[in-house]
């Protein structure tokens, strides 16, 4: 059986606290789980290890289950959720302040969580009296968790403070309210842990487990988000923000990424001739699949998710349906088959019929993979979005004027939708059944991680080149001659449409400010032409509100006040004070 187990733990326990909110790091008291006869059992330390993976859902998934499940897509202006009170629309469009709002949903504060797992190490290490093998693997699987919160922490505030120990409502005041570490630290522990664990998790475990391999995944990640921080931020608030000499964490990155490639048996899926299918089946099939390092494992019966119920189009649902609308803007990143630059004259379309299985039909299989457009073959039928049809007496037998009332709405449509990790086999999916897994670490993200730092180290652009001509030749791409930065970050943000990645990169990168602030996104409106079998297509605004707001405190989020305030120690992010 698959899936880690879903077992809930009810411990409800009043924390007492310093303040009137939140305790300082979200603290539970150290005899939460200290009943020595859990540590000497291996069925009872096993389902303590599941209660902090059930708690890590939201760690490794960053919260983004139902409604929310397109928050980062939001944030980084892929795609919006269909409704303006869904909490993604809202934190992707409006000024994030000192408390958060209206970004609450974006942030993760995961000490409460950290202190289990400090828990779980602390008691195999040194109350456990159980083999020490089976221990070995429990603790090494609790601090790639662990590793994985951290960096769920320093991507959102820079430096945090780095606690190791369960901490106990007896403790000192000093060692309660505790201060930041730099963000340079906390990137170092991530890459520190990772490696240590790196040597002693399996290199095959069981489905939803980490691995050597995922443990080296995380390490690739870190550094090179710790790199390009180096490379292109700067140096803050006394040196709790900011990274100094980027070009060693290129190397990391460089250095892990090529062990997996060249040491793991982890390969790129290619398991279909047709490129269009073989993508959009890598987010499917979970069994013997290569590229899979580590995934968020998920039960139909235990613990399932939405994304299907809620983002497959119209007529093909069976309640809720076409949910994450994407922006024009982004078709633009998808160049077409030949190679051929993507993005098109506006002026030359806006307006004008175009031929929908020429337009979008002949772009990057990845494109067609990915994302729905008008035509778009689904279920042995198409997905349409037009909102009205002209010459409908030459139109097609059994054709509809209109398209289904959800894909095509005007008030928050764009005329194209998600469509990445929707199984097509699932006819009228149920709500909260649908129990694919979610892809935290993939190879194909690995050869991209590879490439950008090697683009960055003295010497190896032809590696660098190698990595991404590699994935572009899976998606069935020619080859790019020569490499820049905006082909790496153009590369990156196709093959990873959609995956959770996009917002954190464009932050990594610096470049958010240019691609989101002041920037109103633009949606697609249709007219069909029953008489030539075209589309008039119109360029609309896609956003429900006005235009985006990036500011440059935005790179990093606020601890927030309540926090700041519980803990005078912790000094807030510049801008947020």
């Amino acid at each position: 059986m698959k899936k880690v187990l879903n077992i809930v733990l009810i411990l409800s326990i009043k924390l007492l606290c310093f303040s009137c909110s939140d305790d300082v790091l979200d603290k539970q008291p150290l005899g939460l789980i200290s009943d020595e006869s859990v540590w000497q059992d291996e069925n009872l330390v096993n389902l303590k290890l599941n209660e902090v993976y059930k708690e890590s859902l939201f760690l490794l998934n960053t919260g983004n289950k139902g409604f929310n499940a397109g928050l980062d897509g939001n944030m980084a202006g892929e795609f919006k959720n269909y409704a303006g009170w869904q909490a993604p629309v809202k934190a992707a469009t409006g000024v994030i302040d000192q408390t958060g709002n209206p970004a609450r949903v974006l942030q993760y504060w995961g000490y409460s969580t950290l202190r289990d797992m400090n828990t779980i190490i602390f008691n195999l290490e040194n109350i456990s009296e159980l083999d020490e093998d089976f221990k070995a693997d429990k603790i090494a699987e609790t601090r790639f968790l662990r590793a994985y919160l951290f960096f769920q922490m320093v991507k959102r505030y820079g430096g945090v403070p780095i606690i190791t120990t369960p901490q106990s409502l007896n403790d000192s005041a000093e060692e309660l309210f505790v201060s930041r570490n730099t963000e340079q630290e906390v990137y170092d522990f991530i890459i520190s842990e990772t490696d240590a664990i790196s040597k002693v998790l399996p290199p095959n475990p069981s489905q939803g487990r980490p691995s050597k391999w995922a443990a080296l995944a995380l390490k690739s990640r870190a550094a090179l988000y710790a790199g390009s921080i180096g490379e292109y931020g700067s140096i803050q608030l006394d040196g709790i923000l900011g990274i100094n000499n980027p070009e060693k964490y290129w190397q990391i990155a460089y250095q892990a990424s090529k062990e997996i490639i060249n040491e793991s048996e982890h390969v790129l899926f290619t398991k279909y001739t047709d490129k269009v299918k073989n993508f959009q089946q890598l987010f499917i099939e979970e069994e013997d699949n290569p590229e899979i390092i580590f995934s968020e494992a998920y039960d139909a019966t235990l613990n399932s998710h939405n994304w299907s119920f809620i983002a497959i189009p119209q007529p093909f649902d069976s309640g809720w349906a076409s949910n994450f609308f994407v922006f024009y803007d982004i078709v633009e990143l998808f160049d077409f088959a030949d190679g051929t630059s993507g993005k098109v004259d506006r002026n030359s379309i806006d307006g004008k019929e175009i031929d929908a299985d020429v337009f979008f039909g002949t772009r990057d299989p990845r494109f067609i993979a990915s994302i729905f457009y008008p035509g778009s073959a689904w279920m042995g039928s198409n997905v349409y979005f037009h909102d009205n049809t002209i010459n409908a007496n030459d139109a097609p037998e059994d054709w509809e004027n209109r398209a289904p009332a959800k894909n095509r709405n005007l008030s928050n449509g764009t005329g194209l939708l998600v469509r990445k990790r929707i199984d097509e086999s699932e006819i009228h999916p149920d709500a909260g059944a649908d129990d694919t897994d979610y892809i935290v670490f993939r190879l194909g993200e690995i050869y991209l991680n590879l490439a950008e730092a090697a683009f960055h180290l003295p010497g190896k652009q032809s590696e660098a080149l190698t990595a991404i001509n590699t994935i572009r030749n899976r998606a069935g791409m020619p080859e790019r001659k020569e490499l820049t930065m905006e082909n790496i970050q153009q590369e990156r943000r196709v093959e990873l449409f959609a995956e959770d990645q996009a917002y954190w990169d464009l932050r990594r990168w610096r470049i958010a400010k240019q691609v989101l602030d002041g920037v109103a996104l633009k949606g697609l409106k249709y007219t069909y032409n029953g008489t030539t079998g075209k589309y008039k297509l119109e360029i609309r605004r896609g956003e429900s509100t006005g235009s985006r707001v990036f500011q440059d405190r935005h790179y990093y989020l606020p601890l927030t006040v309540s926090r700041t305030n519980d803990n005078p120690n912790l000094k807030e992010n510049p801008g947020y004070e």
